[in-house]
């Protein structure tokens, strides 16, 4: 899930960077929305009272809420770029994420429950 978010924000940055190269990101006014909406729910699953490297993660994604916030596209860009490695990162570790999920060694993600995407 955690993943999918990543690359849905991602696909949506694109997206924007597309419009802002053709002077064009009018004609999308729900984009940037779309956009804010992905990076929040990010935020909105970070405890970023458990570990500084949460802290951390938390704070690269709100930068990248004020990177949307411009409408050019090294900003659009900036913000890209910190996501794509973001999610490469957890790309990293997600099989052994499954592995230790299946041991028991660390509580399984619920949405139903509304337990946090990252506990890092």
């Amino acid at each position: 899930m955690l993943l999918a978010l990543y690359t849905s924000t991602i696909e949506h940055l694109d997206a924007g960077i597309d419009l802002l190269n053709r002077h064009d990101l009018a004609s999308d006014p729900a984009l940037q929305l779309k956009v804010s909406e992905h990076l929040l729910m990010l935020v909105d699953g970070i405890d970023s009272e458990t570990s500084d490297v949460a802290g951390r993660i938390r704070d690269l994604c709100v930068f990248c809420l004020g990177q949307i916030a411009q409408p050019d596209v090294q900003s659009w860009v900036s913000a890209r770029n910190v996501l794509v490695t973001l999610r490469e990162g957890f790309e990293s570790v997600r099989d052994e994420g499954i592995q230790l999920e299946a041991a028991g060694s660390i509580p399984p993600l619920s949405l139903a429950t509304g337990q946090t995407v990252l506990h890092a």
